[in-house]
């Protein structure tokens, strides 16, 4: 009963904690829920207007042409006219450039709206298939020859080999990496410029990171905390709308994975995406084999809690070694010493049994000093759990032993 009660409070603490910890990423997420909808809505209203001035420009442009000669024939009668205050050397040297700086001003904002709708719509990213994170690296790069070609920037590649796939759109993970990256170009300011990209598999949750380092100067402290918010941004004289990293989190987010950051100012930052495989979406298999009733049912509402795995259990060797015959687990938990056939003999049977040969075990005991356990040993079964554990500590231990 000791026992039981122990567990239960530390399986609150870790509830607890858990809790803590993941409330500012729910206040995160709504909070980019909130300005996703209002973003919507700005793009919308400037939408119209700005489409009116863009398709006008051009026949500004035309009208001018055709005008000008008209214009200078008047100066010849009415030298001295004005319009609009200016004379007729201001108009025929300056208007052509007023109205193409009316027009890139207009393009600006159209590009901003685009961004804004964009942003807007990433919460819900369609078609997404099984594909490679190095590939969309790669895609990723090629689309930024031009802005590393006149930067000067080197790229590092660190590529992980036989990655799992993950499941997402190959369009918008591509996103995700050049905006990084561009981000990580524009914030190099000296000719000694790196950027690194590692990809890998985390074993502790079965994700798939992508991290990009730069050594450029950091990201300022005063806008640290709202890197992801949008129009948040330090380069405002270098053309930056602060969209870039807004879309990427929600790039990110709707791909359900995580992404953060590391910055240190003048020496660099490193942005780290998290992302599910379809490894990690099936949901892994446990058998647990004990005599004891009670161990058996806290096992199991532990590995069922909050974790994705699917638990079956057996109450002695024999019952574990006839479900293994029809079941494949991808870890079993098993208990040494039980009636009828103990843990041993269970060994024993999946060594001779090739089907079973990497079969993932734990094993538990309460008599760590027993020398059954150096029989289990020398039969290459070295995972050993000590009763009473730790169920955090176990838990952190099957999530290793599968992440493997």
């Amino acid at each position: 009963m000791k026992l039981l009660i122990e567990q239960a409070e530390s399986g609150q603490r870790h509830a607890e904690k858990a809790l803590r910890e993941i409330q500012p990423q729910l206040q995160q997420a709504q909070k980019m829920e909130t300005l996703g909808t209002l973003v919507a809505g700005v793009a919308h209203e400037i939408n119209n207007p700005i489409n009116l001035i863009m398709y006008n420009i051009p026949l500004l442009k035309k009208i001018w042409v055709d005008f000008l000669p008209l214009l200078m024939e008047r100066r010849q009668r009415e030298p001295e006219r004005k319009f609009g205050g200016f004379d007729y050397d201001f108009l025929a040297d300056n208007l052509s450039q007023l109205v193409v700086d009316i027009e890139m001003a207009a393009q600006r904002i159209a590009k901003t709206v685009s961004d804004l709708k964009n942003y807007s719509r990433q919460s819900n990213v369609a078609e997404k298939v099984p594909l490679q994170v190095n590939s969309a690296v790669k895609n990723a790069l090629r689309l930024a020859q031009t802005t590393l070609r006149s930067s000067d920037v080197k790229i590092k590649l660190n590529l992980a080999d036989d990655l799992p796939d993950i499941e997402g759109n190959l369009q918008s993970i591509e996103q995700i990496i050049l905006n990084i990256t561009i981000n990580a170009v524009h914030a190099v300011d000296h000719n000694r410029g790196e950027i690194e990209i590692t990809t890998g598999l985390r074993n502790k949750d079965g994700m798939i990171y992508i991290r990009i380092t730069d050594n450029g100067r950091g990201i300022s402290p005063e806008i640290s905390d709202k890197i992801f918010l949008p129009f948040v941004t330090d380069k405002q004289s270098e053309g930056g709308t602060g969209l870039g990293l807004s879309v990427t989190y929600s790039l990110v987010k709707a791909h359900d994975g995580k992404i953060d950051f590391e910055t240190s100012r003048d020496r660099g930052t490193s942005f780290n995406v998290y992302l599910p495989t379809l490894l990690k979406n099936r949901a892994a298999k446990i058998l647990v084999v004990d005599d004891d009733d009670a161990i058996r049912e806290l096992l199991i509402e532990a590995l069922t809690m909050d974790q994705k795995y699917l638990v079956k259990e057996a109450s002695n060797g024999t019952e574990a070694l006839i479900k293994l015959g029809t079941y494949r687990p991808d870890l079993l938990i098993l208990d040494i010493f039980m009636p009828e056939m103990d843990g041993l003999e269970v060994c024993r049977s999946i060594c001779s049994e090739p089907a079973l040969s990497d079969l993932k075990v734990i094993i538990t005991t309460g008599h760590p000093d027993h020398s059954k356990l150096d029989e289990v040993v020398k039969l290459g079964f070295t995972n050993i759990l000590s009763k009473p554990f730790d169920l955090l500590h176990l838990v952190r231990d099957i999530e290793t032993i599968l992440g493997q």
